[in-house]
């Protein structure tokens, strides 16, 4: 489970990183909600990754 940003109640930004055994039978499940970007959002985040790259940042 990785948990930052303000809704993890961090200062500092950095990434915040809980490895939690798992054992068979522990009764504990996360079940995310299905999440699916449509193709115009992801070709705007892939835009600002490549700018950001190529910008050095």
């Amino acid at each position: 489970m990785v948990c930052d940003g303000e809704v993890a109640f961090q200062t500092v930004l950095h990434v915040h990183l809980h490895v939690i055994p798992r054992y068979a039978g522990d009764g504990w499940t996360v079940v995310p909600e299905p999440l699916e970007r449509g193709r115009s959002l992801l070709d705007v985040d892939a835009q600002a990754i490549k700018d950001a790259i190529a910008s050095g940042e």
